[in-house]
């Protein structure tokens, strides 16, 4: 069973995304809240697998979001909004969501996305990746042609395993190595990357080696 959380100030919307997620039993919404505060506290006290979290509450959803992901990275976070704005995809990302979704996507697809980001997977929708992919351009520009070059053997498996969606534990599992020495290729990977956490290093292996999701 997914445990999810939802936060969002409509709470007709709130009971209607419940609703439509929960319907095929395999996931439950274990708590609802109405404000990015009530997001801290619900998952400090739940401990949900998945956040749901609307970013334009009057107390700024995304602000509250490097707290959440320091204090409890075991729940992935999942924005689900009405704005398109580069900088709030952008500040998203950076803060570390697994997900950015647009409000009036399907109960069928949102099911789908907290499923992927329960197993690790990042969910960017196809037009929004295409401007991340830009935005990230700058920060990884020294990549090039030879951005390969730039990764170890190992480092490299890594990061194509994690652009595939895999956890550290998986990550681990395939290449016959330790959680611990996981971490460390990828605190290597985000520093030569020029990345700040999975989201934007998935991203970024994607743009390398386009095709990597299967």
């Amino acid at each position: 069973m997914i445990r999810i959380v939802v936060v969002d100030d409509h709470p007709m919307f709130r009971t209607g995304l419940i609703q439509a997620v929960t319907v095929d039993g395999d996931i439950s919404a274990v708590g609802e809240g109405g404000s990015a505060a009530e997001a801290v506290e619900l998952v400090a006290a739940l401990r949900p697998d998945v956040l749901l979290l609307d970013a334009q509450m009057s107390d700024d959803g995304l602000e509250r979001i490097p707290d959440i992901v320091l204090a409890h990275p075991e729940t992935r976070i999942v924005v689900v909004t009405a704005s398109e704005d580069e900088n709030d995809i952008a500040r998203a990302v950076e803060a570390g969501v697994y997900g950015y979704v647009l409000k009036g996507t399907t109960g069928s697809d949102m099911r789908s996305i907290v499923r992927q980001v329960n197993k690790g997977e990042s969910v960017i929708p196809k037009d929004m990746f295409g401007r991340l992919m830009g935005m990230l351009k700058a920060k990884s520009a020294a990549l090039g042609g030879g951005s390969e070059a730039k990764l170890s053997k190992q480092e490299t498996q890594v990061l194509q395993l994690l652009a595939r969606g895999l956890s550290n534990r998986e990550i681990g599992g395939r290449l016959d190595i330790t959680e611990r020495t996981v971490k460390f290729h990828l605190s290597n990977i985000f520093s030569k990357l020029h990345v700040r956490n999975r989201v934007e290093a998935s991203i970024v292996a994607r743009r390398m080696w386009p095709g990597l999701e299967g």
